[in-house]
């Protein structure tokens, strides 16, 4: 019996330090933060402006949070914005990678086709706007972004993935200061 003690306090202090610093990056949780790419029938994409970047990107409404599902959430977006939809279709899976920080973005980018407006004359958000589709592509700033949505966007019969490090945000946003650098290049998932 007091064999089978020792064993069990020297396995407590031997394993311990190796218990307590066994979490790397590859363990963390990653956040899911969905995009919405609105496209309407003249083949115009709606940004919104962020006024504290002072850019126009992509819309969203941040990361899932709670029990909500993907419709739900793009409900949520649409209804915020002001527009309406019947369907969507996932434009790609894509994932955001910082690095020296124990987080990944997991950022599924939605290709939603509006069918009208909530208020019948436009879009509510007065933040938002709509821009031709290779116009939209330049005015983001974000280079992730603005390859992704050329992908979904050009190349629509397949669902797409790809990875990134994308870092060094600004408000407003210069450029000159992001970090980027493609991981892996766009491949179909489908």
């Amino acid at each position: 019996m007091r064999t089978i003690l020792i064993y069990v306090v020297l396995f407590f202090f031997v394993a311990q330090p190796i218990l307590l610093t066994a979490q790397t990056k590859a363990d963390s949780i990653s956040l899911i933060f969905p995009k919405a790419v609105i496209v309407n029938k003249k083949n115009e994409v709606l940004l919104a402006y962020d006024a504290n970047r002072k850019a126009y990107e992509v819309p969203s409404i941040g990361t899932l949070q709670g029990p909500v599902s993907i419709k739900q959430y793009l409900d949520k977006t649409a209804a915020e914005i002001g527009v309406t939809f019947q369907r969507f279709r996932l434009g790609g899976m894509f994932s955001y990678i910082f690095p020296d920080k124990y987080r990944t973005f997991v950022r599924p980018y939605f290709v939603v086709e509006v069918t009208g407006y909530v208020n019948g004359k436009g879009v509510a958000d007065t933040t938002c706007k709509w821009f031709p589709r290779e116009q939209a592509i330049r005015l983001i700033p974000y280079p992730a972004s603005a390859l992704i949505v050329r992908q979904v966007l050009t190349q629509p019969q397949k669902v797409w993935a790809a990875s990134f490090e994308e870092y060094g945000y600004t408000n407003p946003v210069d450029t000159s200061k992001i970090r980027f650098k493609q991981l892996e290049s766009f491949y179909p998932m489908n």
